[in-house]
């Protein structure tokens, strides 16, 4: 149950970064590799000229890339913390010592754990659509 989870997030998050790519990424890299080639155009500048202009036509890629990263390191951190929230709430059900739960106890941990987390995998794939607005208009 636990890996089907994790498996549903994954593909949906994929299917987000492959919509994200095909939407904005590629034609910014494109545009970052032509203005690139166009630094390079300049025989006569100096290296450190034509490095500068590089780096500067690199800039737009790199911070959509770090607003990315951003959005994902936040949308997993809060995953994580729901799962851990899950967990807390059947120990303080439970109890804290595992090594006390009889098998069905353990059976209905799981079970409940693994319901738990399936929720908070589907609130944040909700969350998806607004993670790919806010990537968008950060542009």
């Amino acid at each position: 149950e636990m890996e089907a989870t994790q498996t549903r997030v994954k593909a949906a998050v994929d299917e987000m970064l492959d919509g994200v790519d095909k939407s904005y990424l590629r034609d910014m890299q494109k545009a970052m590799f032509n203005c690139s080639s166009k630094c390079c155009d300049d025989k006569k500048g100096a290296r450190e000229g034509v490095q500068m202009c590089i780096e500067k036509c690199n800039q737009p890629m790199m911070k959509a890339q770090r607003v990315l990263e951003a959005e994902l390191e936040q949308m997993q951190g809060s995953l994580s913390r729901c799962a851990m929230t899950c967990y807390d709430k059947l120990v303080n059900e439970f109890g804290p010592d595992q090594s006390k739960y009889t098998p069905d106890m353990m059976a209905s941990f799981t079970g409940k754990l693994d319901k738990c987390v399936a929720v908070c995998a589907d609130d944040h794939i909700k969350l998806l659509p607004s993670v790919k607005s806010r990537f968008a208009k950060s542009l």
